[in-house]
């Protein structure tokens, strides 16, 4: 089994419970709000004075106006919210699945890291595996459908359509950043390589993208446990560039 540092699907998890408080709070200070306003416009109808009772007749009917075109308002945050959390909960089960494959399937020549956070970032590398076939970045996505590239092998397609998140674009600066990490840590260029994984869809792969797209049923046989003798490293290099990143973690906590 593969060495394994960190948890699987903690920060997309952490992001969903956010955006599900988010949506607890917004609907309650809505109601609160609207109930505080009624309170006092009938308060006011109780009064003596015919003059604030008028104002009170005026207040509750703007009130009413208001609320309505508010409820519809709010449906609609409310449900981007709600769709936002259920997005992350999403990821963060996919994250799950592909760290389990991870450590399952790779032997203890490898180390994997999930849910990585580098000092001085605020998005998360879902999983970094360092091992004797080279370094690789991977970023799973719990899409349904059919992937692939478009004829300029630059364009990520998904049911056809262009993606619309630059998510190919994203993953490569991911590995773009580790390299330069592991430049700066060990004084050498080592190649990372950026993967897109997909557990839920089906891939149609392309020869020589700078991303790569993987199923998660080919991608411990088919990409992580060949060995390019270009990236290969050694069992010593192996150790150099893991002791190196989790020196790093511990001086960032």
């Amino acid at each position: 089994m593969a060495i394994i540092h960190g948890k699987a699907g903690e920060g997309a998890l952490q992001k969903g419970l956010r955006k599900q408080q988010e949506h607890h709070v917004l609907a309650l200070i809505f109601c609160l709000s609207i109930f505080t306003l009624i309170g006092i416009f009938l308060g006011l109808g109780f009064s003596k004075n015919g003059q604030m009772v008028i104002i009170a007749l005026v207040g509750m009917l703007t009130i009413a106006g208001a609320t309505i075109m508010l409820v519809r308002r709010m449906e609609q945050n409310l449900e981007r919210q709600l769709r936002e959390a259920r997005m992350w909960y999403r990821g963060a089960e996919g994250e799950c699945v592909v760290a389990e494959i991870l450590e399952s399937n790779l032997s203890d020549e490898y180390h994997v890291f999930n849910d990585v956070k580098f000092p001085g970032r605020t998005a998360n590398i879902d999983h970094l595996v360092i091992g004797p076939s080279g370094v690789f970045v991977l970023d799973t996505k719990n899409w349904r459908g059919i992937v692939g590239w478009a004829e300029d092998g630059k364009t990520l397609l998904w049911n056809g359509e262009p993606e619309k998140k630059n998510s190919a674009k994203m993953v490569l600066a991911d590995a773009l950043d580790v390299r330069d990490k592991i430049r700066a840590l060990l004084n050498r260029d080592i190649f990372v390589k950026p993967v897109l994984v997909f557990p839920l869809a089906k891939v149609l792969p392309k020869l020589d993208t700078p991303v790569e797209l993987q199923q998660d049923d080919y991608l411990v046989e088919k990409r992580l446990k060949y060995i390019d003798k270009r990236h290969a490293l050694s069992e010593k290099e192996v150790k150099e560039i893991v002791d190196a990143l989790l020196a790093l973690f511990r001086k960032s906590v």
